[in-house]
């Protein structure tokens, strides 16, 4: 119950009422805003709150520029990939002198940009973009059984049935991408590429 005042002359205040004896009744009016106490529980519920919201969009925040790395380096790496493939497989097929095949992968006398077979790519490496670096390697290989060997550095001889080594019918072709920052470390793509008989 609320506490009665004798009633003043000719005025009433704000947030009374007539009670009914004739007399005013003062009640306590109701303010929006808070009090230190809520002020204090506020304060608290928000230094708990916040800093797993924090970690969580940091953690997300690393995790796209991760993802936009790895899509720029499969970008970088198909790009060489397919500048490979467009090659001659060996420089001897273009120009049919000697053994059927090159005795071992490497560039001819040639200097990128004018490689104009797949081997010349052979521990060719560069920086696509700033931050990124990439390399490529050519190695002979032999297909045996369900498996792919890599074959020794042995001369070339003609082609039967590109069941040996020495045969040289096929090379592996591993393009490399990586970031300065190892974001994004040895993201690779391969192919096989054969020469045919």
């Amino acid at each position: 119950m609320l506490p009665r005042l004798p009633e003043e002359s000719g005025r009433s205040r704000g947030g009374s009422r007539s009670a009914p004896t004739g007399k005013k009744m003062i009640t306590l009016s109701r303010k929006s805003g808070l009090t230190l106490i809520e002020m204090v529980a506020l304060i608290v519920l928000m230094g708990v709150a916040i800093p797993p919201l924090m970690t969580m969009w940091a953690d997300t925040a690393w995790r796209s520029g991760k993802a936009e790395s790895s899509a720029d380096a499969g970008f970088y790496a198909q790009e060489l990939m397919e500048e490979i493939k467009t090659k001659a497989y060996d420089e001897k097929k273009l120009d049919d002198s000697g053994p059927p095949w090159s005795s071992s992968p490497g560039a001819d006398d040639e200097s990128y940009p004018n490689f104009d077979d797949v081997d010349d790519y052979n521990n060719y490496s560069d920086a696509p973009t700033s931050g990124y670096a990439r390399q490529a390697t050519v190695a002979y290989i032999q297909l045996s059984g369900n498996n792919w060997i890599a074959c020794p550095a042995a001369p070339c001889v003609a082609v039967i049935d590109c069941s040996a080594c020495n045969q040289c019918c096929y090379k592996r072709v591993t393009v490399s991408v990586s970031r300065n920052d190892n974001v994004v470390s040895n993201l690779s793509l391969t192919t096989i590429v054969g020469g045919g008989s």
